[in-house]
């Protein structure tokens, strides 16, 4: 037989994050990134790696599942050029 109280005290809804949390993540990380290279000047890495470093951010501040469907759609996305 089946209790009603069973599921008492689980919270179901999905948990309010800031919409911000992504592009500050990303900012940060850049900014980061951007400080230390200034301490050890390699202008021609620097733009090569910037893009790959906010990717990597971007991808990292989903969770491991999402990053790698993301990554899958973007590799589909570029065969298809």
């Amino acid at each position: 037989m089946k209790s009603t109280h069973d599921y008492r005290g689980l919270r179901f809804e999905r948990p309010t994050h800031p919409a911000v949390y992504r592009p500050i993540a990303i900012g940060l990380a850049l900014g980061l990134f951007t400080l230390l290279w200034a301490i050890i000047p390699h202008s021609a890495l620097y733009w090569l790696l910037l893009p790959l470093l906010a990717l990597a951010v971007w991808t990292a501040t989903y969770g491991w599942r999402q990053a790698v469907g993301s990554l899958h759609n973007l590799l589909h996305r570029l065969e298809q050029l």
